[in-house]
């Protein structure tokens, strides 16, 4: 059946946005990229406030066919509703109510623990830049000692559960978060990964492939899948993408 709905989403390079161009492609839906420039290479831009109030991505709308426009924002909800709504062939349903718990679970994990220690980073990453000499060093002095006292040694923590829950999956021959299939989980899960793993301001102390081998493994297998592909693929010549596990 020809897709009725169409839907658009807007997207920023460096965001979470790039996880729900995954998730269309998996879904194997048609949609339009709209795509513009990020302040500071943090900030959507004001117009972004047409859109939706907030002005931050992932914002999707969903114009019907009677030509209302549902207009969305929060990466987790939009992954909740375009599942309900579009795996039409239960690609993404859970095998049993565990799994679904477990599913549910990592969503709210995902923005509500792991994600605000990066945010923590990342602000305190462009707080030190954006001083003028000297206070610079004075700033990132401060906030150098912030993350080592916090943020970086809770993030590290965060990252050895992830791993150890991943070290248990892969004991099971299986390569996704939760049960044996793909699973809304891996779509939330794959940003604050990929960021833990590429970013440049020091997300852990420790290397990542040595001491996280579960979550490198993870972050090999999700960046191969053909519909990453395809989804980087998309969006390569407005940002840097990640294939195969590189960039």
């Amino acid at each position: 059946m020809p897709q009725k709905d169409k839907i658009t989403l807007f997207w920023l390079p460096h965001t979470r946005a790039q996880r729900i161009v995954w998730l269309l492609e998996e879904l194997g839906l048609e949609y339009n990229l709209h795509m513009e420039e990020s302040v500071q290479s943090v900030r959507a831009p004001e117009s972004y406030k047409k859109y939706f109030p907030l002005g931050k991505v992932p914002i999707v709308h969903i114009e019907k066919p009677d030509g209302t426009v549902k207009k969305f924002g929060e990466s987790g909800f939009i992954v909740q509703y375009l599942v309900e709504h579009y795996d039409t062939t239960g690609k993404f349903k859970p095998t049993t109510e565990d799994d679904k718990e477990l599913v549910d679970y990592f969503n709210h994990y995902s923005e509500g623990t792991i994600q605000p220690l990066l945010v923590g980073l990342l602000v305190n990453n462009v707080a030190g830049k954006s001083m003028p000499f000297p206070v610079s060093v004075l700033v990132k002095t401060v906030v150098g000692k912030i993350d080592q006292g916090y943020y970086q040694p809770e993030l590290e923590k965060n990252v050895e559960y992830l791993n150890d829950f991943l070290k248990a999956q892969h004991s099971k021959g299986r390569k996704w978060f939760v049960g044996d299939k793909i699973s809304a989980a891996d779509i939330m899960l794959s940003f604050p990964i990929q960021s833990v793993i590429t970013t440049d301001y020091g997300a852990t102390v420790k290397p990542i492939k040595e001491t996280y081998p579960d979550v490198y493994q993870y972050f090999q297998d999700i960046t191969s899948e053909p519909a990453w592909v395809r989804a980087a693929e998309k969006v390569k010549n407005y940002d840097q993408v990640v294939i195969n596990g590189k960039l």
